[in-house]
């Protein structure tokens, strides 16, 4: 069941939920202890020590969030009604502080490094930048929001599925800075154009076109799917793709059509798509020999289509060029497969700051 499915706390739970979270966490981390020690003495078998690794991690990261919802509550508490100037910076500023400790103990206990394979344009410094990632592997929504915040520097706005709001220090932060959490049912795309109207010029939009994680058995059920709604085009295309579902066109639209002016970046990243189940995941962990590999095409505002008729060709035409991106990096591609490493995209890069590839600054 994916998370779009999960219905929203109601609200008087999720006001219990908000006030014992750190009891939660105290309680857990007591209970963890035992599963810990145990980590550390299975290590003694498994050289690399991945229930040690995880279950830490585990407790930190959840420490990470409630940190952060403390940090909350004491901004209300120096501005009971929101009103400080500084209201907002001091959430973003809170937001950027919790992704850098969320990437910096995934890469500490999980060896979770971010490498940029090309120069990564910024676009115009004027207007927020609309971006489109790939969504595929375990950490991605992390990496690729901690990279705009960290590298960009644009504060990544994002809209989540509403089963989000289960997490109080998500739901908190990200209520206060006007995110979207979109329900299960009815408009969908209503929240996406919300929040395109509400972009500050420093802002990245980071949407996920094809609406969940890729895997073979989503990719089998989409291309079943489109044929069952006899869309042969359609169903061919998503057979073309290897690595990318289909991108869903309609949210993107929403939030291109709503800022016309924005730039728009295209994320594609390998290393961790093909980790497709737990199983997999447990076996390649720790990641020190498997770098999250990014590459970004900024495309100049007046190079994007307007109108709903051509933006759908464009944007599938993009994620043509992610494939095959994504297939010349699979870390699981034959031995001797080439690799272009200076691949370049015809739409033309934005203005803006460049970030030289190699190996990103973590916190």
């Amino acid at each position: 069941m994916g998370a779009r499915s999960i219905p929203p706390p109601p609200r008087a739970v999720r006001t219990v939920l908000h006030a014992v979270w750190p009891l939660v966490g105290v309680v857990v981390t007591g209970l963890m202890v035992p599963v810990v020690v145990a980590g550390a003495f299975h290590a003694l078998l498994d050289r690399r020590a991945r229930l040690f690794r995880v279950s830490c991690l585990a407790v930190l990261l959840m420490w990470v969030d409630i940190r952060m919802l403390v940090r909350c509550w004491a901004l209300r508490a120096a501005s009971p009604e929101g009103d400080s100037p500084t209201w907002r910076e001091d959430h973003e500023r809170l937001l950027g502080d919790a992704l850098d400790s969320l990437m910096f103990y995934s890469r500490r206990w999980l060896g979770l490094r971010v490498e940029l394979t090309e120069r990564m344009h910024f676009g115009s410094e004027d207007e927020p930048l609309v971006a489109f990632a790939r969504h595929a592997g375990p950490f991605d929504s992390l990496a690729v929001a901690w990279l705009l915040a960290r590298t960009a520097e644009r504060l990544p706005r994002i809209v989540l599925a509403e089963a989000m709001r289960w997490d109080p220090g998500i739901d908190t932060i990200l209520t206060r800075l006007d995110a979207s959490f979109v329900p299960s049912t009815g408009d969908r795309l209503g929240g996406v154009r919300a929040m395109a109207a509400t972009l500050e010029r420093d802002d990245v939009f980071l949407l996920f076109p094809e609406g969940q994680n890729w895997t073979p058995s989503r990719r089998a059920r989409v291309i079943d799917r489109l044929r069952r709604r006899g869309d042969a085009d359609g169903a061919a295309h998503a057979e073309r793709l290897v690595n990318v579902l289909p991108p869903r066109t309609r949210g993107a639209f929403a939030a291109r059509s709503s800022r016309p002016r924005a730039d728009v970046m295209v994320i594609a990243h390998a290393g961790f798509g093909e980790l497709t189940s737990a199983r997999r995941v447990w076996a390649a962990m720790p990641f020190r020999d498997r770098p999250f590999l990014v590459r970004t095409w900024t495309y100049r505002a007046q190079d994007v289509p307007t109108d709903a008729e051509t933006f759908d060709p464009w944007l599938r035409a993009r994620w043509d060029e992610v494939d095959a991106w994504v297939t010349e990096h699979r870390t699981d591609r034959p031995a001797g497969d080439p690799v272009d490493e200076a691949a370049t995209t015809d739409g033309g890069p934005a203005e803006g700051n460049p970030t030289t590839p190699g190996t990103v600054r973590h916190p």
